[in-house]
């Protein structure tokens, strides 16, 4: 096969590619709408309740010893934020907090969930 042949054949399989990830999208918990708050709770529990409480209003017995203290992530501010917002805060923490950064720690779909069960959280 010659250079062009070539080109035409990597080209032609990274829009099939392309094409498969915006199709299967959803299937990869990323799509909104396919995310799981039930899913996300138990992920919360295990690694957010220590700091922000059970309910998500930052009032866990460990806040008291933070300073500054959790986020409460029930409040209008924490919730008007974006989802690409609160993804990067998991992520990488927030500087000047206790608030460490998550990187590695999940997948993608388990970030979708955490951030609809966060979502559903409510004050």
């Amino acid at each position: 096969m010659n250079d062009a042949g070539r080109r035409a054949t990597v080209a032609g399989g990274g829009l099939l590619l392309m094409v498969a990830n915006i199709v299967m999208g959803g299937a990869a918990g990323g799509a909104e709408g396919k995310s799981n708050p039930e899913a996300g709770k138990k992920i919360y529990l295990e690694s957010c309740q220590n700091c922000h409480g059970p309910t998500g209003k930052g009032d866990s017995d460990m806040a008291a010893y933070l300073s500054p203290p959790p986020a409460n992530l029930t409040a209008k501010g924490t919730q008007s934020k974006t989802d690409a917002q609160l993804r990067k805060v998991i992520l990488e923490g927030r500087p000047g907090t206790a608030m460490t950064g998550y990187e590695g720690a999940f997948e993608e779909p388990q970030l979708s969930d955490l951030i609809a069960y966060i979502r559903s959280l409510k004050s």
